[in-house]
């Protein structure tokens, strides 16, 4: 066998693999999003957009929004030297652990106990236009949700050492018992008990969900006392990561970003935050499912790349990943813009939630649909630098979330009063993608061989793939009679997203976009594969 024959299979296996493990996280989250559609459905149905419902939203984004956050902050501080330290032979366990992870459980447990002292505060600034009975409700809510945040810091701890071994189904299949456990509790026991029973169900669903996990991930990551085998001395020495400071800073940077949205929605008209928070959650449901299947898998080959030595060939790492992102993100988000209105109707527009709500959510949601387009190449711009190990991150990560911030800010502060919560998505969306802009001028300088020409010009024909798709989707919604029964708007979802798809795939055909090569090549090795099985 040559060389290049002997390079080719290992590449050709990473590529079988990484679509083999997206398939089977996007088939997980796929199911558990599909309970996280039941959860909104039954709450829109019991409250509409109703300032309970605000306050339950607000409650939780500062509490379990915070807490995912938490999970994303530890899993990018310890995915690095765990990933550095396996890849060198050693076991998974314990000591892996960066020593920096008691200091993760020990903030979170201070910022636990001011927030359950506290919580007024916390509700002050983070919902300002609360008052009276809702102030009053939302501050008892997360007083019961706060012991959520340091229970998210040690279940990250574990999934990142079952994420380096490319183990996914227990640390994702946790969250289906905790969505079950809320969907049983929202459908049998809510409108006796009301919403502050959602509060404690969402605590307890979180416990239990971490108990699962642990056990679960016990014999893998438990210290073990066997001997550990003889090492050279370099070799033996932990591998560091970047600075906490650096990744304190851009997961700070999304979460005030998302904070920042719903602190400006309390200032609407009653039902702003719960529209906002149905826009949010139907992207991070369907885009959002793409793109975090995607980033959960390719996260660790992203670090790999960008630890080697070449850095040309870290450079390449980076803007492939990147073109993956954003090919995977564009049609689906397409599809969620076009088919908000259908799509908000077909699961909420019922019960409580009246027209004028069903409006402001579709708006939303197509607003934070545009926006999860730019999102997804610049994560994985940021994730980049945060992981690469030859120069400080801090800086680059602070000029980009200082940046994003103040585009933020000044955005919705001029679009908020202009067009309420609507406003408040659309803003998001442009502010996403002039932050965009600047994290690729960051990346060129720190990734010398970062080919940006090339780059625009790959991006810039996914994105042509995705208007002509998107005018194909146009098309069909002009043509064909608007439908008036829930399994008419579901019909009418299904052949929009299909036909998307469909006019995106055979767009980047003929445009040879590089992205659809590779699936080709994928989708032939998988079909010899099973021919040689037949």
């Amino acid at each position: 066998m040559t060389a290049d024959a002997a390079g080719v299979a290992p590449v050709r296996n990473s590529k079988r693999t990484l679509v083999r493990s997206a398939g089977v996280v996007a088939l997980i989250r796929g199911l558990d999003f599909g309970l996280s559609f039941l959860v909104s459905v039954l709450l829109a149905n019991r409250f509409g957009a109703s300032g309970q419902l605000d306050a339950f939203f607000l409650a939780r984004r500062t509490t379990v929004g915070i807490a995912d956050t938490i999970r994303k902050l530890v899993g990018q501080v310890v995915l690095p030297p765990v990933i550095a330290a396996m890849d060198r032979g050693i076991a998974p366990s314990v000591h892996l652990l960066p020593r920096r992870s008691a200091w993760f459980l020990a903030t979170f447990a201070l910022v636990m106990l001011a927030g359950m002292l506290v919580p007024g505060v916390l509700v002050s600034f983070f919902a300002p236009g609360f008052q009276g009975a809702q102030h009053s409700l939302t501050e008892t809510m997360m007083r019961i949700m706060m012991p959520l945040l340091p229970i998210a810091v040690v279940a990250s701890l574990l999934a990142a050492i079952l994420q380096a071994r490319r183990k996914y189904l227990l640390s994702e299949g946790t969250n289906l018992v905790q969505r079950a456990i809320l969907v049983l509790v929202l459908a049998l026991f809510i409108p006796p008990l009301g919403i502050v029973a959602g509060a404690w169900t969402m605590l307890v669903s979180g416990v239990v969900g971490f108990l699962i996990l642990l056990a679960g991930a016990w014999s893998i990551v438990r210290p073990r006392v066997t001997a550990a085998p003889s090492l050279p001395a370099q070799d033996a020495a932990p591998v560091r990561s970047q600075g906490l400071a650096a990744a304190i800073v851009i997961n700070l940077y999304f979460q005030a970003c998302s904070l920042l949205d719903f602190g400006f929605a309390s200032t609407t008209q009653g039902g702003g935050v719960a529209a906002l928070e149905y826009g949010a959650r139907l992207v991070s449901l369907v885009p959002g499912l793409v793109m975090s299947s995607l980033a959960t898998v390719l996260a660790p080959e992203l670090i790999r790349a960008v630890q080697q030595s070449d850095r040309a060939q870290a450079a390449a790492g980076i803007q492939r990943f990147q073109r993956i992102s954003l090919f995977a993100q564009l049609p689906v988000s397409v599809g969620m813009m076009l088919g908000a209105p259908l799509m908000v109707s077909a699961l909420f527009g019922h019960g409580a939630f009246d027209a004028t709500a069903i409006a402001t959510a579709a708006a939303c949601t197509a607003g934070y649909a545009a926006a999860a387009i730019f999102l997804a190449p610049m994560s994985a711009i940021t994730s980049a630098i945060y992981a690469d190990p030859h120069a400080s991150s801090l800086r680059d990560l602070t000029i980009v979330a200082v940046v994003g911030l103040a585009i933020r800010a000044a955005t919705l502060a001029v679009a908020t009063p202009l067009w309420g919560a609507a406003g408040i998505a659309w803003g998001a969306a442009i502010a996403t993608a002039l932050i965009f802009g600047v994290a690729q001028i960051v990346a060129v300088r720190r990734f010398y061989h970062f080919h940006l020409a090339a780059q625009i010009a790959d991006l810039a024909r996914s994105a042509l793939c995705a208007g002509l798709a998107a005018l194909a989707g146009w098309a069909l919604l002009r043509l064909c009679p608007e439908p008036q029964m829930v399994v008419t708007e579901l019909a009418m979802l299904t052949a929009l997203g299909g036909l998307i798809v469909l006019a995106y795939l055979a767009a980047a055909v003929m445009l040879r976009v590089p992205e659809v090569a590779n699936l080709r090549e994928i989708a032939h090795a998988l079909t010899a594969k099973f021919r040689r099985r037949a």
